[in-house]
């Protein structure tokens, strides 16, 4: 299993590299990850290679058996290359985007392209036959500082190049967008705009103000020059090596698809920071994030940056408390992490990251949090046959579309709706009363209750298999701005929730954006303060009714029994109470396990033992005993603060 650290030795002076190197096999590191930003390094001028000192670092740490994840340094260009070739992004505004940072490159610059195939085959070549190189990573953090989408003419004319692969022809496309409307029609493709500032655009940049159709498949687009861009690298990779390949994806991040992006890795990673400068995370929020990489393939993930220390770049976030390093680990672990690599070793002395503290603090002395880790490493060599390819009892799954996602930043509906929050809401529901929850996109067969909220657009390909779920005895939750949107973003000419109305067994023949708050009662109590669809039943029951505005009394939330399943349709957003209730009863009759525990405490199923985290401070008794595989000894149910156990559940595994 790895258990390892980010690692940048060219931040520090030969001399103490041996000594960092006996300080991470002390902590029990195993693997480091390094080289990600370090093109300068390799490639001084152009054309001029040099791997000598990521060559020293690599013998220097195999002496203590420290493994190696090398980087490709693609995500941060030298200054020669900017120099001689314009590879910068432009942004909606036209404006040229600095080199000084990272990630200011376009993904459809041929140069930038080119002399990435040159450095990435460089480095193949040169490390395809070192032991101590056990994976890669491609790039860093693929869309990071709002890069994935560049405005650029190379990416206008790769746009036009890409819709053209696509449609039949122009006239097909002007067809399928509506592009009659405001005389919008294209006479060829290399006449497509991208959706730039334009004059429908306020100063604030607060509205998207193009054809919807044009806004969603530029950001298809998008996604997909990211993805080719890094499809070009791992296909080098892979004339050279066969060991596994990676890339450490952003958890919740969504301007880039993770399931087209993971496609063609070997396995996913990703950077976890729960804590920043720029606020803390809810627990739930964070076990979602870690579900979402694990649903990016279906499959188990490492962490490739795992905070170890207080991080920000001007100012920082809380340092972590004691125990919740570990807690971390092991929230990464109940959720399918099989490695984890904690940022960074030793906390930077110059440069932006001087803030973002490591595991080490800037002396290099081991405290507090290096003895932590080293703890916890050893208690997971001990677990391991428990972590590497286990699988969790999901019994519930949240669908995330990143056609939605975008198709719903495009188009808000409302003044504080979001797209990402509202599948946030069900799953944080799910979580406080302990149901496993996935996250993905996948088949929906294997779980008792699927939910699709806003499933807005909605490809025809996508509906046979929807009821065919319901159908055989499935649980479908739907919600408002469901079923309305084909897949150009085009409003179909359907009664609400347009090509779910018939499963669903309503009409929503009105709705409301709301400016106040409506309360909602029945089977569910609770408030709505974003949206409320107004429904006529058809053939479906009503659960919970509004008790205000003109349309008092009418249906708020329905089942409906479809085949041999039961569709739900929730026409408003509810409160956390009310999104509690909603979730228990719709677990309770679809005869999933709903696991009490005092707040701040997860409990995760898997065969024959639960994992459970104390997310609290305080100790808890969490009602949950039996044998500690952590410790070989009897568990009475109460967790320190910040504790976690495994509990075995009827006999051994």
């Amino acid at each position: 299993m790895i258990f390892g650290v980010d690692y940048y030795p060219e931040h520090w002076d030969r001399s103490e590299w041996e000594n960092q190197a006996r300080l991470m096999r002390e902590g029990g590191f195993n693997t480091v990850r390094m080289g990600e930003f370090a093109w300068k390094l390799f490639e001084k001028n152009e054309g001029e290679f040099d791997f000598s000192l990521l060559d020293d670092a690599i013998a220097v740490l195999a002496g203590y058996g420290i493994k190696v994840i090398l980087g490709t340094p693609t995500a941060a260009p030298p200054k020669w290359l900017v120099n001689k070739y314009d590879i910068l992004q432009r942004d909606k505004y036209g404006r040229k985007k600095g080199w000084g940072a990272r990630r200011e490159s376009c993904a459809n610059n041929p140069d930038y392209i080119a002399k990435s195939k040159i450095i990435v085959e460089k480095m193949a070549e040169h490390y395809k036959d070192n032991p101590n190189v056990i994976a890669w990573q491609i790039d860093n953090e693929f869309g990071c500082h709002a890069s994935t989408r560049c405005y650029c003419e190379h990416c206008r004319k790769r746009f036009g190049e890409w819709l053209s692969k696509k449609y039949a022809s122009i006239d097909d496309m002007n067809k399928k967008w509506g592009n009659v409307f405001w005389s919008l029609d294209y006479d060829s493709f290399d006449d497509v705009i991208l959706p730039a500032y334009n004059s429908c655009e306020s100063i604030h940049g607060d509205t998207w103000s193009h054809n919807p159709a044009l806004d969603l498949e530029f950001r298809r687009f998008s996604s997909d020059s990211w993805v080719d861009y890094q499809k070009m690298q791992i296909d080098i990779l892979r004339k050279h090596t066969d060991k596994p390949i990676t890339h450490n994806l952003m958890g919740h991040f969504s301007d880039i698809s993770a399931y087209d992006l993971s496609a063609d890795l070997d396995f996913v990673s990703w950077d976890n920071y729960p804590d920043n400068q720029w606020g803390d995370s809810e627990y739930e929020y964070v076990s979602m994030a870690h579900e979402n990489m694990r649903g990016a393939k279906n499959k188990n993930f490492i962490v490739m940056e795992q905070q170890s220390g207080a991080c920000g770049w001007d100012i920082m976030g809380s340092t972590p408390r004691p125990n919740q390093l570990r807690l971390w680990t092991y929230q990464a672990v109940a959720h399918g992490a099989e490695g984890m690599v904690y940022f960074r070793f030793r906390t930077a002395l110059f440069g932006m990251e001087q803030y973002w503290y490591g595991v080490l603090d800037h002396d290099g002395m081991p405290r507090r949090r290096f003895y932590e880790l080293k703890k916890t490493g050893e208690e997971l060599k001990k677990l391991e046959k428990y972590i590497v390819n286990a699988e969790n009892k999901y019994d519930a799954l949240i669908v995330k579309s990143y056609d939605n996602a975008w198709g719903h930043d495009i188009k808000r509906h409302a003044k504080n709706y979001n797209y990402e929050n509202h599948l946030y809401d069900f799953y944080k529901a799910n979580v406080d009363l302990n149901i496993t929850t996935a996250v993905s996109h996948e088949s929906y067969s294997k779980y008792k209750v699927v939910y699709m909220p806003a499933y807005n657009i909605v490809e025809d390909s996508e509906l046979d298999e929807i009821k065919s779920y319901v159908e055989n005895g499935g649980n479908l939750v739907l919600t408002f701005r469901s079923g309305t949107r084909d897949e150009y973003n085009r409003v179909r000419p359907l009664a609400l929730p347009g090509v779910f109305k018939e499963i669903a067994g309503i009409e929503a023949v009105e709705f409301d954006a709301l400016r106040t708050s409506v309360e909602i009662c029945g089977e569910v109590n609770g408030t709505a303060k974003i949206w409320c669809d107004i429904i006529e039943p058809d053939t479906a029951k009503t659960i919970a009714s509004y008790n205000g505005e003109y349309y008092k009394g009418k249906a708020a939330v329905t089942m409906n029994s479809y085949g041999k399943g039961t569709v739900y349709y929730v026409g408003c957003d509810l409160d956390k109470g009310g999104m509690e209730q909603l979730v228990k009863l719709i677990s309770e009759n679809a005869g999933i396990e709903i696991i009490e525990a005092p707040a701040g405490v997860e409990i995760i199923k898997r065969d024959g033992y639960r994992i459970v985290l104390n997310h609290t401070e305080n100790a808890v008794n969490t009602g949950i005993k039996g044998k500690s595989l952590i410790s070989d000894t009897d568990f009475d149910g109460t967790l320190e603060g910040y504790g976690v156990e495994f509990v075995e559940q009827g006999g051994h595994i």
